[in-house]
């Protein structure tokens, strides 16, 4: 048993004795660009950042550090504060877009 890992162990490793051939570097373009494509397109959206600092929500809010400090006060905003840091949970800011939505007329 032992010698069937060391062997996979062995082919895994790349030796200086051993090529890499054009089909090698074919098949790692095709995988790098694929990964970039991924990337670009916004594809990893569930890997998004589920905390924000406060900086990244005035930003996303587009408001002063003054109206952000009103919105916690006034608890329209929930937040987390750890040591000095500010943190906001991105799904408490997305409710709180839906609470504030004016519906359309139809």
């Amino acid at each position: 048993m032992e010698k069937k890992g060391k062997q996979t162990e062995e082919s895994s490793a790349l030796y200086t004795y051993q090529l890499v051939t054009l089909a090698d570097l074919e098949k790692f373009k095709e995988q790098m660009l694929s990964e970039m494509r991924r990337l670009l397109s916004g594809g990893d959206t569930q890997h998004s950042k589920q905390w924000l600092k406060s900086r990244e929500v005035r930003k996303l809010l587009d408001v002063s550090p003054g109206k952000l400090h009103a919105m916690r006060a006034s608890r329209q905003l929930s937040f987390m504060r750890i040591g000095g840091v500010i943190y906001y949970d991105r799904a408490d800011i997305e409710k709180m877009f839906a609470k504030f939505k004016t519906p359309a007329v139809k």
